[in-house]
């Protein structure tokens, strides 16, 4: 399996989507459509001698065409969602790297049937590389059948990664109750300078207050008789 965080043609994100107008995936869709048409006059053209042949080729096709785009999706949902999750760019990038990359070898390991299958038969050959095609499609179909993220392979890749990145409560390389105690230490440092403020201001008023009234009753005393005079006056 290749250890590398990223598929050799998709290093970033940007090379897959840019924009939401450029990039592999608005190739590949493009592209498609060129590719349905020239090989379904393929297909009519090879087998116009059989129906029956015509119509597995065309439903072999079909069915391509419905892995691609529902992959396409994938890859583009797939990112979504962990960047959604708050993962970094090119963390949550590798994580769509590596699911596909396990739905690449999954393919690979059915179809590695059908390399260098030529013989001096030809319907023996013929009969490996259908095989080998069949056996691939029937990959696909499963992936398919499953939307991709409910598929075992995807979601292996998935819990190893969550099982490799879990932290356990109270574990040392946990700080979330380092950073509760460095808040909790930061109230409390407020709450202090809130209260020596607190403390200094009312002296000082209680200083004006004296001095204003000659050294007695401070300036709680000073303002009561000031307001009852006031009132009075």
């Amino acid at each position: 399996m290749d250890a590398s965080r990223f598929l050799p043609g998709l290093q970033h994100p940007d090379k897959w989507s840019y924009g939401g107008v450029s990039g592999l995936r608005f190739q590949i869709e493009r592209e498609l459509q060129n590719v349905d048409t020239q090989l379904s006059a393929e297909i009519l053209t090879a087998f116009a001698d059989s129906s029956e042949a015509t119509g597995l080729a065309r439903g072999c096709l079909f069915r391509a065409k419905r892995f691609i785009t529902d992959l396409s999706n994938f890859i583009t949902q797939d990112y979504e969602f962990w960047r959604s999750r708050g993962y970094a760019v090119l963390d949550a990038w590798a994580l769509v790297c590596n699911g596909l990359r396990r739905i690449f070898e999954d393919i690979h390991a059915v179809r590695v049937f059908g390399r260098n299958v030529k013989t001096d038969d030809d319907q023996l050959t013929a009969a490996k590389l259908l095989w080998a095609t069949f056996q691939a499609h029937d990959v696909m179909n499963d992936y398919i059948k499953r939307s991709i993220y409910e598929h075992p392979s995807v979601s292996a890749v998935v819990a190893r990664h969550l099982a490799s990145n879990h932290k356990k409560p109270g574990d040392g390389d946990d700080d979330t109750g380092a950073r509760f105690l460095k808040l909790e230490k930061a109230l409390a440092d407020t709450k202090a300078k809130f209260d020596g403020l607190e403390s200094r201001v009312m002296n000082k008023l209680n200083g004006i207050g004296q001095g204003g009234n000659g050294g007695g009753g401070g300036y709680a005393k000073k303002n009561k008789k000031g307001g009852k005079a006031d009132d009075e006056a």
